[in-house]
């Protein structure tokens, strides 16, 4: 969030970032200078609802005095400090915010990442499971808030996402948004193939977001990691929801296939967007076949300049 506020700023955007937990601990160190921050969470409920409150205070008051600039509130809405959840805010707090609310984003990191991260802390070793049951408790609660502040969006990003992607979720909202479909399986040995997407990927992200699903490399990790083979299953069906997640928060989905290849991936991605009703632009420079059965597309290219053409025909202009 750093990194979106400095690009913001680069472009003349006037906004103020509060990561609460550092308001809160600049509060708690200036009323009571020996708390061990480390541990906050094991503070009395009262205690942590009083720093919470103070902390909501703060951003409150500068969005009062400065209503011209954009606020962004960083902050975990629960934690699995112990093995119970408990909140990571007050919810009554979110009644000074309903009018000013303009959409809610869920950073999502990979799980391995988290972990390591948080050995180095306080609160050392933490068992894979929890931390997924964790990540996924967070992007629920932030749905319904956003629903609670009047349906405004919600939008899940992967942290690995380059910060222009939330700088224009943010502040240019007329532009449209993608979801990069392509096989993934079956080309993780194809390094030429990988580096082709990676190429039209960077390419499309110079006419709209684009969301891309293997900047969310949890499934692959259960392929390298012991501990991470004990969980496919869990994580299997936590990508597939989340890859279906960056679907629905999508405007289309753009199919890219380097070489022809078979993809249960692709395949269910492309029909869940049809059955939402959301247009398929695929890519193949083979005769991909198929039938009746073949999952639907809207257009269809060989030629990958046309298919770009196609895109920002389609795409890459005019507003939402």
């Amino acid at each position: 969030m750093r990194a979106v506020v400095d690009m913001a700023r680069e472009n003349g955007k006037e906004v103020v970032l509060f990561d609460v937990g550092e308001t809160m601990r600049e509060q708690a160190r200036r009323t009571d200078p020996g708390v061990s921050w480390d541990r906050i969470l094991d503070i009395s409920p009262t205690a942590l609802r009083l720093l919470r409150d103070s902390a909501f205070r703060e951003i409150a008051h500068s969005i009062r005095s400065k209503p011209h600039v954009l606020h962004i509130v960083d902050m975990h809405l629960c934690f699995r400090w112990r093995a119970y959840l408990t909140k990571g805010f007050e919810p009554f707090t979110l009644r000074g915010f309903l009018r000013h609310a303009r959409c809610f984003i869920n950073v999502v990191e990979d799980l391995p990442r988290i972990q390591e991260r948080l050995q180095a802390t306080a609160w050392g070793r933490r068992e894979l499971l929890e931390l997924l049951i964790w990540r996924d408790e967070e992007l629920f609660l932030t749905d319904i808030c956003a629903d609670i502040c009047g349906r405004v969006d919600s939008f899940a990003v992967a942290s690995s996402e380059p910060a222009s992607e939330i700088f224009r979720i943010i502040w240019h909202p007329d532009v449209r948004r993608v979801y990069l479909s392509f096989p993934i399986t079956g080309i993780l040995e194809d390094e030429a193939a990988r580096r082709e997407i990676e190429i039209f990927r960077d390419r499309l992200r110079e006419l709209v977001v684009v969301f891309d699903p293997y900047a969310c490399k949890d499934y692959d990790e259960t392929y390298r990691r012991q501990e991470m083979k004990v969980l496919r299953r869990e994580v299997g069906q936590t990508t597939v929801d989340r890859d279906f997640r960056f679907i629905d928060q999508a405007d289309a989905v753009v199919v890219y296939y380097p070489k022809k290849a078979f993809s249960k991936g692709v395949d269910s991605e492309m029909n869940h967007a049809a059955g939402i009703g959301k247009p398929v632009y695929l890519y193949c420079p083979d005769d991909i076949g198929g039938g009746p059965f073949q999952p639907p597309a809207d257009e269809i290219r060989k030629d990958q300049h046309e298919f770009l053409e196609l895109l920002r025909d389609r795409l890459g202009g005019g507003e939402r």
